[in-house]
């Protein structure tokens, strides 16, 4: 995927299965769970947050993430919400400002 990600570029995929690949090979399947609007006057900004299995946490680091329709795309994601139960979750934050 080659165009600029915004917020409706994942609202298509919400509850779908994505792969988040690291660079020694290994590879998670997560599932979208959420995709959040955080624009205001100046910012345009979104995240977009994935849950995958509670072993084999993947840490804090761009990784390439894959989506049958969506194609492949670079993503720095980062596990969040520490002492959940029933899954690791991971985040990523995006940000830019607004045009004039």
């Amino acid at each position: 995927m080659s165009e600029l990600l915004v917020k409706s570029s994942f609202d298509p995929y919400l509850n779908e299965k994505f792969e988040i690949h690291s660079e020694s090979g290994d590879k998670l399947e997560v599932e979208l769970v959420e995709v959040s609007d955080h624009s205001n006057e100046h910012i345009d900004g979104f995240s977009v947050i994935f849950r995958g299995p509670l072993e084999n946490v993947f840490h804090q680091d761009t990784y390439k993430v894959t989506h049958n329709k969506m194609g492949e795309i670079s993503l720095f994601l980062g596990p969040i919400i520490y002492g959940k139960t029933d899954a690791t979750y991971y985040e990523s934050v995006f940000s830019r400002l607004k045009e004039k």
